[in-house]
């Protein structure tokens, strides 16, 4: 599996960007939002990226942050939910907006995305709505209900582990901290995790 892109810019099309690797160019689906913020054609670019596999296809999807990733691979998790809907939905609204629309259960800001319905929406609603308390939210990005495991994913990047890993930690560590305002007893807990592993 590629998670992740280092390379130049070659070309931007359509909805998709080829980055040119040491001479291989990759094809890389992105968020409209995130091809808008692109460097120039032959400026390097880091994404981080999905791998996506069919029977028939094999598909790769780019972000420019972390927490996108993250988000398109939960969004893939719900029934009826497919990369271009996840892309559609992500191009649209910012990861801040898309989770604080799905903490609120308003599906109405769900449904400014082409090919999300209705229903669709209120599917998503109600198989997210739990969980995007442990979803880690861009620096800067309003806190909502997750200021607690954000502060605490920090917390744990500053003592030198990387976002991702520090987000599993505390996603894991919520299992066993009744507490999910307690900031402090979520980075001891994502700690025992991190430290055991």
């Amino acid at each position: 599996m590629i998670a992740q892109l280092r390379g130049a810019v070659a070309t931007v099309s359509g909805d998709s960007v080829v980055v040119d690797v040491n001479g291989v160019g990759y094809l890389v689906a992105m968020p409209l939002s995130d091809l808008g913020r692109l460097p120039a054609v032959g400026e390097a670019v880091q994404l981080f990226t999905v791998t996506y596999v069919r029977e028939d296809l094999i598909s790769l999807f780019g972000f420019l942050e972390e927490e996108e990733r993250v988000l398109f691979e939960v969004l893939l998790s719900v029934s009826g939910v497919g990369p271009r809907v996840a892309l559609a939905l992500l191009s649209v609204l910012s990861t801040a907006e898309l989770l604080d629309a799905l903490s609120a259960e308003d599906a109405r800001q769900l449904q400014r995305a082409p090919g999300v319905g209705l229903k669709l929406a209120q599917r998503i609603v109600l198989e997210l709505k739990d969980r995007v308390v442990s979803l880690p939210r861009a620096p800067g990005a309003p806190a909502g209900p997750g200021s607690s495991i954000g502060d605490a994913v920090e917390a744990l990047q500053s003592l030198g582990y990387k976002r991702a890993e520090a987000s599993q930690a505390v996603e894991a560590a919520l299992v066993e901290v009744e507490d999910r305002s307690d900031t402090g007893k979520l980075v001891r807990a994502a700690l025992r995790r991190l430290t055991q592993g």
